[in-house]
């Protein structure tokens, strides 16, 4: 039998991948030198969605709901950056498409990408490291975004500008503000990032697994955590916000990995 035999790009991802820190909550990893930067995020539950008292809150958020996260889950430790991007382009992914900066490439998060966009870097991402790298589910990134806490931001009722990219100015480098209790930087601000979702106007008959939600819209996909440009108001963990998956918006659209590395 004629075995398919490996690139030389896809022999490097795999010896690097075996390099890799053991994978526990708490660990971070690459799965090569120019892979996004990952954390491994503890199971557990939350309550998703926003409750009527909560500043700012939208009908949209409700009903709140108890969704559990079974499986092991690793997630980019900061959104996409255009230096990942950039690998992306350079490896003949991406669709060879190359997003204006209008604040500088390399550590910059990348801006001005489509959720189809996003879709093709996952799918470049996965062929390079042999893994099957995603965009997080909705339910996914609220958890994240939380990480452990039930207030309207994982700092608590209120977010400083000392601790997230927002109200204008464009946005910062990767590492610019401190990471939330799972070691993720920029869940709120910075920019908006899509997930794995259809809209939906509610979370009324959410799958209570946190998968993906796959029914719905789907000419429209959801965004989440707000960007620069906006107020805090839209940075709270619960928000959500809705656009054409072609949309590739006016500088504020970025993204974040996922990967689920079993049950």
């Amino acid at each position: 039998m004629i075995r398919p035999v490996l690139g030389a790009i896809a022999v490097a991802a795999l010896a690097w991948a075996q390099t890799a820190p053991a994978q526990e909550a708490g660990e971070r990893f690459r799965d090569c030198p120019e892979c996004p930067e990952m954390a491994v995020v503890p199971g557990g539950s939350f309550i998703m969605g926003s409750p009527a008292w909560e500043g700012a809150h939208r009908e949209h958020e409700t009903p709140a709901r108890r969704i559990r996260i079974d499986r092991r889950l690793a997630v980019g430790v900061h959104e996409v950056t255009f230096a990942e991007w950039d690998a992306c382009v350079a490896g003949g992914g991406c669709g060879g498409y190359s997003p204006s900066a209008p604040w500088g490439r390399g550590r910059q998060p990348v801006v001005h990408v489509s959720w189809l966009d996003a879709k093709a870097y996952v799918e470049w991402l996965s062929r390079r490291t042999g893994r099957d790298y995603r965009l997080p589910t909705e339910a996914e990134w609220e958890y994240a975004a939380r990480a452990g806490t039930a207030g309207p931001y994982h700092t608590g009722s209120r977010l400083g500008p000392d601790r997230a990219n927002y109200s204008g100015g464009g946005t910062k480098p990767a590492g610019s503000y401190p990471p939330n209790a799972f070691g993720l930087h920029d869940m709120p601000g910075k920019v908006w990032e899509w997930v794995e979702a259809c809209w939906n106007p509610s979370h009324a008959g959410a799958p209570a697994d946190g998968s993906a939600r796959l029914s719905g819209d789907c000419n429209w996909r959801v965004l989440r955590g707000g960007s620069w440009l906006n107020g805090p108001e839209s940075l709270r963990s619960a928000t959500r916000f809705r656009t054409s998956s072609e949309e590739r918006a006016y500088y504020i659209n970025g993204f974040r990995v996922a990967l689920t590395l079993g049950p």
